[in-house]
């Protein structure tokens, strides 16, 4: 019986995962042997993929491709910031910081589940427009908030956090989206959200409950994009609805998952590292022209690779083979 259970792990691991295993070690003390400058490189990539395979969860799986990652993304990191700030003024009791970042990601959880109840109810380029919307109207909402009745613009944190802490967590949120995702994608909830993607009618004909799947997985992947947000305002020593909801958020996850490919989650790992990569070479070396560059690498991936890296490999692997 051992025997063929690890015949059946030996079978289920192969290059890609090994190798994500074996990154493990060296992400885990990469403060360690890297300079500043890298390091900070390696977190804004870690920053991207764990903002992308929370996008993923929802978003790939059940084909509904959501552009409001930047209005949980915001949340999180407004929520975070307020308290922080709020705690050190005296006006609400100190929690350790990752309990804040929690309390953020639920608030997103519980705000995307009301909102997922009306807005998914309608599909296609109707829904991606109405979650941008919703997006657009948060990052509008705290924008009157700061300056209509806090007289202020923007939060300056009251606290400056090591370099090694900002990076350990965001490594801590990209970790937590990849390990719930994996889980959640191999779970009978993941097979009815693939089921739901591929034909949503054949779906709620054999009984699966698309209105209650779709809005669970809508609120986890807020709520770990929530997370995100949370963690990216550690690196931040000022934060304002222009940096917190950038519609880059909203944008970048969805062209990253195109570029490595949704039909597996190595393939957003894959396209976020790429992109991110790519995206911080532009931003210096052509910071004026570097989103026109990012938008014909768009139609490009759409034109060229519709699968994106993952599959164009796979179907090179598969010829190969015959």
């Amino acid at each position: 019986m051992f025997r063929r259970i690890g015949e059946k792990i030996i079978k289920s691991i192969n290059v890609t995962s090994t190798l994500m295993i074996l990154a493990i070690p060296l992400l885990i003390f990469a403060p360690y042997f890297l300079t500043d400058y890298y390091l900070s490189v390696l977190r804004t990539v870690l920053l991207w993929l764990a903002l992308t395979i929370s996008w993923h969860f929802f978003s790939g799986l059940t084909k509904y491709v959501s552009l409001g990652s930047a209005g949980f993304f915001g949340l999180g990191a407004y929520f975070t910031a307020k308290y922080l700030e709020m705690s050190y003024r005296g006006y609400l009791p100190h929690i350790p910081i990752p309990l804040v970042i929690l309390i953020g990601g639920l608030i997103n959880f519980v705000l995307a589940s009301v909102i997922g109840l009306v807005t998914l109810r309608v599909k296609s380029i109707y829904f991606a427009i109405l979650t941008f919307g919703i997006s657009e109207m948060l990052r509008n909402f705290f924008q009157w908030w700061e300056i209509r009745i806090t007289g202020t613009r923007g939060t300056y944190l009251p606290i400056i956090f090591e370099p090694s802490a900002i990076y350990y967590s965001i490594l801590a949120s990209a970790l937590v989206a990849i390990i719930l995702t994996t889980i959640l994608r191999k779970s009978k909830f993941g097979l009815a959200l693939r089921m739901i993607g591929e034909c949503e009618e054949a779906a709620v004909h054999i009984g699966v409950n698309a209105i209650l799947f779709k809005t669970l997985s809508f609120g986890i992947s807020a709520m770990c994009i929530g997370f995100v947000g949370g963690c990216f305002t550690t690196r931040a020593a000022y934060i304002n609805t222009d940096i917190a909801f950038d519609p880059l958020f909203s944008f970048l996850p969805a062209v990253m998952t195109l570029l490595g490919g949704g039909q597996i989650i190595y393939g957003p790992v894959t396209g976020s590292i790429l992109l991110s990569l790519l995206e911080e070479y532009l931003r210096a070396m052509y910071p004026h022209y570097f989103l026109t560059i990012l938008g014909f690498l768009f139609i490009i991936i759409i034109m060229f690779m519709p699968n994106g890296l993952i599959g164009e490999i796979e179907k090179i692997r598969s010829k190969i083979k015959k």
